[in-house]
């Protein structure tokens, strides 16, 4: 069948059937066996989409992500392996938002535009429940604390893409933009760098039968747009900082980030 929907590969191998006819496929997920794998950062700065990713991993190979924060939250609604120690090797990779460290063995490093970045991140801190989820609505939003919020975040954004991008070991970078527009693909190329590509079109199914998973934060971009602005001298700040990352991107060969709208 060829695929209509723009996914990329991987979908164009599945039939009919796999897609809209088949219900018993099994999409459970577990735990490796200790010792298993070797020791795979999945960094980020928050607001990345380091949750949604973990969520696409587990629904692509069947075996749990792991991190180093133990978020009771996250273990409550699925994520078994928050609760793991990151170094016992049951889990396939081990979510951090520390600047680079080269006690890991390899890593997976996820870019965003830090427009999108700042402001994922702001929710985050601002809600008291549902923090990877919710969205600060405009009667709640605090106008000064953003302007002193977003001034000094976008140097610190910038310093950790920075320190992972020197990362002297295996480095795969995935840019959010390209994960919205083809999360399929994008996946591909995390599972190849894994060493685990996908062969099975079972799990091409529970991969593309829930693809946004429960952690993936519904923006209402006009809103976002409407008050959550930055003075023309924070803008330049942030566009300094973001041309210092994308020049780094450039000497490995990784095209610049996108402006997300």
């Amino acid at each position: 069948m060829k695929n209509q929907d723009n996914d990329g590969m991987l979908f164009n191998k599945m039939d009919r059937n796999d897609v809209y006819g088949d219900n018993s496929v099994d999409c459970s997920i577990s735990l490796s066996p200790p010792h298993t794998h070797s020791l795979i950062a999945l960094a980020s700065y928050p607001g990345s989409g380091n949750t949604w990713t973990r969520h696409l991993i587990q629904q692509a190979t069947g075996i749990y992500t792991g991190s180093v924060f133990d978020e009771l939250e996250l273990y409550k609604h699925g994520f078994i392996g928050e609760l793991e120690d990151p170094t016992l090797g049951t889990t396939l990779t081990v979510k951090t938002h520390s600047p680079m460290s080269e006690n890991f063995d390899a890593a997976i490093l996820i870019l965003r535009d830090p427009h999108k970045v700042m402001v994922a991140k702001y929710q985050f801190k601002q809600c008291s429940e549902g923090r990877h989820t919710c969205v600060v609505n405009e009667t709640s939003f605090d106008k000064i604390a953003w302007a002193r919020y977003i001034d000094e975040e976008s140097e610190s954004w910038a310093s950790h893409a920075v320190s992972w991008l020197n990362f002297p070991k295996r480095l795969l970078v995935i840019k959010y933009s390209d994960l919205k527009r083809n999360a399929m693909k994008e996946v591909q190329k995390i599972t190849d760098f894994l060493g685990l590509p996908i062969s099975d079109n079972g799990r091409l199914l529970c991969l593309r039968n829930d693809v946004d998973g429960k952690y993936k934060r519904n923006h209402n971009t006009t809103n976002e747009n409407s008050f959550f602005s930055v003075s023309q001298k924070t803008e330049e700040k942030i566009n300094l900082f973001t041309r210092f990352v994308n020049d780094m991107m450039k000497q490995r060969n990784i095209t610049e980030l996108e402006r997300e709208i």
